[in-house]
């Protein structure tokens, strides 16, 4: 091998050193080359299995979740439907009750002057027996008082079958609105009872889903999902978002998120135990 002067060698190097600085402090080259950097965007390697079955989990149950909530909302939905049947329900029976107060004051009317005829007769049959011209004239004075208050009775009577024409009148739309009202509940119920069976059907295919979903994991990462389910509101399994939990809103510390970038293992998060993972871009990229 051919042995360079050691003058030579110290030259060649110090010539590598310049030619370098000149390349990186060169405008040119400096935006054309850079060193390897972590917070370049990178692939996701293959995420994990179990977190996998983590997220897939979480999504049946957010399913299952909201149909049971709807399904649980049906029963007070027809509940308040039948408000606006109740109400005319009751203007109906109002206005019935109205009508049968005043059938009942016509016929109690009926019957006073029925009695009132029958006292004015039985008085003048007195009339026949009396001896004297002060007890004639006392009798007329009271079968005239008889007759006048038959007269009064007879009146109210005929106001009383003024006013029941009117209230028989009003009676034949609120009967008509009433049933009416009716028919468009019980449209609206059977709408809603067909909703909360369509619903059930839907429950009984995906609940298989999450049984399966659930078998795919270990028994511990199960036992700490069902844990963190039944602690916080059935929100187990959730993005970082600019480095934030989505579940609790606090910090992600910055290895962690790096971590849960790389979807490689299970990340809980420090502040509320939930499990962590990275939502891909639609570039399927890790962002900075």
């Amino acid at each position: 091998m051919k042995e360079f002067p050691r003058v030579y060698l110290v030259f060649k190097n110090l010539h590598s050193l310049v030619l370098r600085d000149k390349f990186f402090h060169d405008p040119i080259h400096r935006h054309t080359f850079r060193l390897p950097s972590l917070d370049k965007p990178r692939k996701l390697t293959s995420m994990n299995p179990q977190l996998k079955s983590l997220i897939e989990l979480q999504t049946i149950d957010n399913q299952i979740g909201e149909l049971e909530h709807g399904k649980a909302a049906i029963p007070k939905q027809i509940e308040s439907g039948t408000s606006g049947v109740k109400e005319k329900q009751n203007q109906l029976l109002e206005a019935e009750s109205s009508l049968a107060q005043l059938q009942k004051e016509r016929k109690d009317i009926e019957i006073d002057v029925i009695a009132e005829n029958d006292h004015a007769a039985k008085t003048k049959t007195k009339l026949s027996s009396v001896k004297t011209n002060k007890e004639y004239s006392a009798i007329l004075v009271e079968v005239d008082a008889v007759k006048e208050k038959i007269l009064a009775l007879e009146d109210r009577e005929l106001a009383l079958m003024e006013i029941l024409e009117g209230k028989e009148r009003e009676l034949i739309p609120l009967k008509v609105n009433c049933k009416e009202e009716e028919e468009k509940f019980n449209v609206y119920k059977l709408k809603k009872e067909a909703e909360s069976e369509r619903t059930e059907k839907e429950l009984e295919v995906i609940r298989p889903r999450r049984s399966q979903a659930a078998n795919n994991l270990d028994v511990k990462l199960l036992e700490h999902y069902t844990k963190v389910f039944n602690a916080r509101e059935g929100v187990v399994v959730v993005p970082i978002q600019e480095n934030v939990c989505q579940g609790c809103l606090q910090q992600i510390l910055p290895q962690q998120v790096i971590d849960v970038k790389l979807g490689e293992k299970i990340i809980y998060c420090e502040q509320c135990s939930r499990i962590l993972y990275w939502k891909e871009t639609k570039e399927g990229a890790v962002p900075k």
